[in-house]
Parts: C-alpha cells; sequence; structure tokens
C-alpha cells in the first residue's frame, strides 16, 4: 500500500489547511467580528533541571514561604507557624551536626538565625558552612539560660546579644526537612 511518508504527505496539508481555517473571522448579526489571535505553535523551552540538593529529615511540604529578611525582622509574627525559609550556613555544630546557624543569602553581615532539628532526628553533615539550604519548620521566641549559650558558644557558634547575667533572647527555627544545595563535600 502507501509508505508512511506517502502518508504523512498526504495527511499534513489537511491538518495545516483545517487548522489555518478554523481562525478566520465569522460574521455576527452586528457587524464582522475580529479574528481571534492566531496562537502559532512555538517549541517549548526544555526545562531547566532543577539543582541537585541533599535532603535531610522529612520532604518540604510546600507551606507557606518566607524571606529570610521578614523572618528575622519580625521573629514574633511568625511564632509557632509551620513556614518555609531560605539562606546560608554560616556556621553549624562541628561535633555532630546538631544546628546551624543561618543567613540571608543576600548579606553575609545580617544577623543569623539558630536551626535546630525536630527531636534531634537528623543532623547535617560537619561541613555544611557555606551551602545553601531551604528549609521548613516552626520558629520560635525564647530566652537561652546562661548554660546553653556557653554550650553553643563552645561549639562555635556565636551569641551578640547577651544579656550581662550570660543568657540571650533568640529566635529558634526547628526545622523538619532540610533541603541543602552547594555543599563543598570534601
Amino acid at each position: 500500500m502507501f509508505s508512511r511518508t506517502t502518508v504523512a504527505s498526504l495527511v499534513l496539508p489537511f491538518f495545516v489547511f483545517a487548522c489555518a481555517s478554523a481562525a478566520e473571522p465569522q460574521p455576527t448579526g452586528e457587524g464582522t467580528a475580529k479574528a481571534p489571535p492566531v496562537a502559532t505553535p512555538t517549541e517549548t523551552p526544555a526545562e531547566t533541571p532543577a539543582e541537585p540538593f541533599e535532603l535531610f529529615g522529612a520532604e518540604l511540604t510546600g507551606s507557606s514561604e518566607v524571606s529570610f529578611e521578614e523572618l528575622l525582622a519580625k521573629p514574633k509574627d511568625y511564632a509557632g507557624k509551620k513556614l518555609t525559609t531560605s539562606g546560608v550556613v554560616r556556621q553549624n555544630c562541628l561535633k555532630r551536626g546538631c544546628w546551624m546557624d543561618v543567613r540571608p543569602e543576600s548579606d553575609r553581615s545580617a544577623l543569623s538565625l539558630t536551626v535546630r532539628f525536630r527531636n534531634y532526628k537528623f543532623f547535617v553533615p560537619l561541613n555544611s558552612r557555606g551551602a545553601r539550604v531551604k528549609m521548613e519548620g516552626t520558629l520560635k521566641v525564647r530566652m537561652m539560660t546562661a548554660e546553653e549559650v556557653t554550650h553553643m558558644e563552645e561549639e562555635g557558634a556565636t551569641i551578640t546579644n547577651k544579656n550581662p547575667d550570660g543568657t540571650a533572647e533568640t529566635a529558634e527555627f526547628t526545622a523538619y526537612g532540610v533541603e541543602m544545595r552547594g555543599r563543598n563535600a570534601q
């Protein structure tokens, strides 16, 4: 019978003609309608592959995203709410990876937020410093005891707002899950 090429060459003009004639204006009772814009087929750009990440803890569920700067500016407005935010790891626990300090991506000198992990069911790698993170969890504002402040400083944290008695009011983020990108896996 006919080859595939022959069938395609016979059928293709029919579809082109049918598509072209469908865009012609149709007369209406009040005059002539304008033709609707004809959508020309375009190539869809190839999707950019997502940057690979390491997942620690639970998968992120898509809770409302709050900028890191907004979170630092108004921590009490977000206390107790499940949210997602992003930043860069400024420093982390060098003994077990049980906490990290995260700063905004856009400002290296900005204040950081201490991040701990829900029920300590997961930790981050000891070489997480400088990695970009997207994390989901809850924020709380609390007073750290002098002993907690000392413990954090012994593990490498910098606590900037200490009170004369050694305590410090801090905003802490408890992460349920962390997506980490760009970690230097030496």
